[in-house]
């Protein structure tokens, strides 16, 4: 039992140093665009580029514009990691991580969209989405699994207000796309696809176990 305990623990700090460094990526790729002039235009998001440069299909969401642009973000990046990492080994969260910066450009490329964006505010969506998914799943009463759908509706009122105009990031940089809820959206249906994707792998773990 005590083995298991801290098996467990330490998968936990495992995926919160994980989050951690990768907030720490993000954080040297904001200061390194100033010493590479075509650092950002390189590993943009571009929808013209995407499938000549694929590797903008995920670098785009750990680039950023401004401080507080990368402070916001990255402070949620490793808030949301120390929330939701005793659902995850590396490795899941890893993977969960790649499925949400690519899925979310992917959508985002399907849907039209021909801005630019940089920024981890659609991977936080996502990552927020998943964990509440998460969390409801592994509820153990009715009080637990009622607060993961009341944050789950916040959610989607907050998406929603920025569809209609009434919410605006307090985050967003100038010259950021103005439609923020398109990301977030796709960031969103990417947590979900995600959160799929992980239950079937735990589910074909169990199945590996009983036989």
């Amino acid at each position: 039992m005590q083995l298991v305990k801290s098996q467990f623990m330490s998968n936990k700090v495992q995926v919160i140093v994980c989050g951690f460094l990768l907030g720490l990526i993000s954080v040297w790729a904001y200061y390194f665009q100033f010493e590479a002039a075509h650092f950002m235009a390189d590993y943009d998001y571009e929808a013209s580029l995407i499938w000549q440069q694929p590797w903008r299909l995920v670098t785009a969401h750990f680039l950023h514009l401004t401080t507080l642009h990368w402070l916001g973000n990255v402070l949620a990046l490793v808030g949301l990691t120390l929330v939701f990492a005793r659902h995850f080994s590396v490795r899941t969260f890893l993977n969960a991580l790649l499925i949400l910066t690519v899925g979310t450009s992917v959508i985002l490329w399907l849907s039209g969209f021909d801005d630019r964006f940089v920024g981890l505010s659609a991977v936080n969506h996502g990552l927020l989405a998943m964990g509440i998914l998460l969390e409801y799943k592994d509820a153990t009463s009715p009080s637990q699994q009622r607060l993961m759908l009341v944050a789950g509706t916040i959610l989607l009122l907050k998406l929603a207000a920025e569809w209609i105009g009434l919410w605006h990031s307090p985050i967003a940089a100038a010259g950021q796309v103005h439609d923020l809820w398109q990301l977030h959206g796709a960031g969103i249906i990417s947590g979900i696809l995600a959160w799929w994707l992980h239950n079937r792998h735990l589910a074909r773990l169990a199945q590996l176990d009983t036989d």
